[in-house]
């Protein structure tokens, strides 16, 4: 048999935009094609791709995943559904409290409609349409989006997910049950042994500050870090590239930097170049609203950097145990945190990236050898 072909199936803004999921579909990428399968990428509406096996990211975006998947399901070939899901009341109890910019999300996410996860992605999912000029893709809105959601539960023929407690939540979120689960937790590829140069920036600070790696977003709970670093005066660094829907609170929080003396922004680096951020760092702050399993931890702690991790997270059994968490809603929590001055690490790898990698391949060979989709969906 010819090595399989693997088609990615995701959001439409999947590279414009990129996120977590962009991230774990560049992982994937890569082993499948390091392992000879061919891969393609399906996010536009051309129709149904010629591939062996699919995989779809983030289950709880089924806008553009359900009409797709319902194609494959038709032809009768397989599909893996790679949850990466946010807990929902973690996700209703962030959007209270921070609610996206602008006066339609503060009304709707406050208003007691805010208090219902399908009406309002069902809203959300409707300005998308709307917004992107795609009005003929408003059909897409139906069955409602816990049916959906459901559906590409119910007709995955792999269901990953990131952690073993994620299915706990997808379960309970759901009311569903997940049928053939494996996990595959983010990895990180060991790092090199080379000592990098300390960042420029850093050799102008007056110690090793604390860093912050990720979007800047109100989900990072970036400008609240930002405040209480600076008015405890802990030289702090941010990297991570503003976030493109989130414009106001980007501006709000460059104003911030701005006006900062101890806290500052680097917008991205290349890859190449964050290996000298973490092995020169203090440590790693984590404090985001929602996560589901959070890769620079991973990565940080293979870089010798310790780490201080967000309660909001699902990933807690694959850090070390003495990893200290933080509740990100609890200011004098992260006041505590923000002054910790933590001996550093050896270098860890907490998880296999190898073993990971082969268990994907093996994953979709598998698939791609039946290549017919089980029968018991609907």
């Amino acid at each position: 048999m010819a090595q399989p072909t693997v088609c990615f199936v995701a959001r439409t803004d999947f590279e414009s935009k990129p996120g977590g999921d962009t991230v774990q579909w560049q992982l994937y990428d890569q082993a499948a094609r390091q392992s000879g399968l061919q891969t393609t990428l399906w996010t536009d509406d051309r129709s149904l791709p010629h591939a062996d096996v699919f995989h779809a990211f983030n289950v709880d975006r089924p806008l553009e995943l359900y009409p797709k998947l319902l194609q494959v399901r038709r032809h009768r070939l397989p599909y893996i559904m790679s949850t990466i899901h946010h807990p929902k009341e973690w996700v209703l109890r962030f959007r209270r409290f921070l609610p996206p910019t602008g006066l339609l999300g503060r009304a709707l996410y406050r208003s007691p409609l805010g208090r219902s996860l399908p009406a309002t992605e069902t809203i959300r999912e409707a300005a998308l349409i709307v917004q992107h000029r795609r009005l003929a893709h408003l059909g897409d809105l139906l069955p409602r989006w816990s049916r959906r959601v459901r559906w590409l539960l119910a007709n995955a023929s792999r269901v990953a997910l990131l952690t073993p407690r994620e299915q706990e939540y997808v379960c309970k979120d759901f009311a569903a049950e997940v049928k053939r689960p494996f996990v595959l937790p983010n990895w990180v590829e060991p790092p090199d042994e080379h000592p990098s140069e300390r960042p420029p920036l850093f050799e102008s600070l007056p110690e090793a500050p604390v860093l912050v790696v990720g979007r800047i977003e109100p989900r990072k709970n970036s400008a609240t870090i930002c405040r209480l670093a600076d008015a405890l005066g802990r030289p702090l660094v941010f990297v991570g590239r503003p976030h493109p829907s989130e414009t106001r609170f980007v501006e709000a929080f460059a104003q911030a930097i701005r006006r900062s003396t101890y806290v500052h922004w680097i917008p991205g680096v290349p890859r190449s170049q964050v290996p000298q951020f973490y092995r020169h760092a203090s440590f790693l702050l984590n404090a985001g609203l929602v996560e589901v399993s959070p890769l620079v931890d991973i990565e940080a702690l293979a870089y010798g950097c310790p780490v201080a991790t967000t309660r909001y997270a699902l990933h807690h059994e694959l850090l070390p145990r003495d990893t200290p968490t933080v509740d990100p809603y609890d200011e004098n929590a992260l006041n505590e945190r923000l002054q910790w001055r933590p001996d550093r690490l050896d270098p860890t790898m907490v998880i296999d990236p190898r073993q990971c990698q082969r268990d994907l391949v093996q994953t979709y060979v598998d698939l791609a050898s039946a290549r017919v989709h089980p029968s018991d969906g609907s």
